[in-house]
């Protein structure tokens, strides 16, 4: 079958500035340059523009998606004086490898290497390009009927570093009607577009954190930027000013404040332990006037709930489990993980993770029904004022082996762990 060839520029254009990026992608250590970021939003845009106007409606044909490039595309996405850049840009694509984690039907780890890029052709004679993206990247581009956000190219390729275009992508995704739960503050309503990460999950995604193969323990990649400060200075704060300026300018529509949201230990002294960030689009600013709708200044106050304007008692209100369906599969594991690695051990984290795990294969929303039976255990004054011991014995005595009874299934205690004491 002859291959069809279309050129990146000619064909693909600016003018469908949207396009879609799989958020497990976006939630990936960031391993790339900004150079080699900025081509791929630009592919990104091509490819799924490509794939509709041929009509592929079958991964196989995937491999017939092959854009040629002239020193024109090039240009267009490195400047005119950094064409050889560019071209040093595309060469590094087709010799590095995305690494994506993910868990398979059985809850198996699997581990995929693969390129964007699948092959890279330089012709001297014609002094064109030939670049045949992989067939892998249809999960990732073309395959998103869930999960995914919509960038704008526009704003994309005007971003300076990589960490302000990850920063963008992630203001993005939850730039919408998103709120955050944290079911550690129970009686807590937060704000839409406000959202807590742990630093050490910000670490992971922004590619600060060492990376290591799970086969060979390999390291891939060093850590970075060990002190939180230095952190700041070198990824938060210059990222947050570089999507405020464009957002001033009216070439982005989204920039984000942050804070530091908790500590190890009492006090301002401890170490940050997580992180809070509030997205503002033009659409909801962070303020109707001009003069504070701008980044936090030191010694301002961030305030991430919803204000209680009523004090009158009411009848205790049933947060309803679908409630928690609205949340990210990823994203209500991980806050599980999250809540039982502060109130349980590691190998007891371990067992229930395990349980947890197998019984979500089986019925999607089983991750929902754990996080609402925590959320109602947390919510008790007996458990919010109890020690860390009584906390431990409740989960495994009640809420696992007991309160998950509502939904048709429990954990029972691991055997040298098994707990019993009055409890209501």
């Amino acid at each position: 079958m002859t291959k069809r060839i279309f050129t990146l520029i000619e064909n693909g254009g600016t003018k469908g500035s949207p396009f879609s990026f799989s958020n497990l992608l976006m939630r990936s250590p960031l391993r790339y340059t900004m150079m080699e970021r900025r081509f791929l939003y630009k592919l990104s845009e091509a490819i799924k523009m490509r794939y509709e106007e041929m009509g592929l409606k079958m991964r196989e044909n995937w491999e017939n998606l092959v854009f040629n490039m002239t020193d024109k595309d090039l240009s267009s996405i490195g400047g005119n004086t950094n064409v050889v850049r560019t071209y040093k840009t595309v060469r590094s694509l087709a010799q590095k490898a995305i690494i994506q984690f993910h868990n398979n039907e059985k809850n198996q780890l699997v581990i995929d290497y693969f390129h964007w890029i699948d092959a890279f052709r330089w012709n001297t004679a014609t002094n064109d390009y030939t670049v045949r993206v992989s067939p892998e990247l249809y999960d990732y581009v073309i395959c998103l009927t869930k999960s995914f956000t919509v960038l704008n190219l526009h704003t994309a390729i005007l971003l300076e570093s990589k960490y302000s275009q990850k920063f963008y992508e992630f203001c993005c995704q939850y730039s919408g009607d998103f709120r955050f739960v944290d079911p550690s503050t129970p009686n807590e309503t937060y704000k839409k577009r406000v959202f807590k990460m742990s630093v050490e999950a910000f670490r992971f995604t922004f590619g600060l954190s060492e990376l290591h193969d799970p086969k060979t323990g390999e390291l891939l990649e060093k850590e970075k930027y060990t002190r939180f400060k230095t952190m700041g200075e070198k990824v938060i704060i210059p990222a947050q000013q570089e999507l405020y300026k464009l957002y001033r300018e009216k070439r982005s529509d989204v920039w984000f404040d942050y804070e530091v949201a908790e500590r190890y230990g009492r006090g301002r002294n401890g170490s940050p332990k997580s992180l809070r960030f509030y997205i503002y689009t033009r659409e909801h600013p962070k303020s109707k006037d001009s003069e504070l709708d701008r980044p936090c200044k030191e010694g301002e106050y961030l305030f991430p709930y919803e204000e209680n304007k009523t004090k009158r008692p009411v009848k205790r209100k049933q947060i309803k489990q679908t409630n928690w369906l609205q949340l990210d599969e990823t994203f209500q594991r991980d806050t599980i993980l999250q809540l039982l690695n502060s109130y349980l051990d590691k190998d007891e984290v371990d067992y229930y993770m395990e349980k947890i795990d197998k019984e979500q294969l089986r019925c999607k929303e089983s991750y929902s029904q754990v996080i609402q039976v925590l959320y109602e255990k947390q919510k008790q004054p007996k458990f919010v004022q109890g020690t860390k011991k009584y906390k431990q014995k409740s989960l495994i005595d009640f809420v696992f082996a007991k309160n998950l009874q509502e939904y048709g299934w429990h954990i029972e205690p691991q055997e040298h762990k098994q707990l019993s004491f009055n409890d209501n």
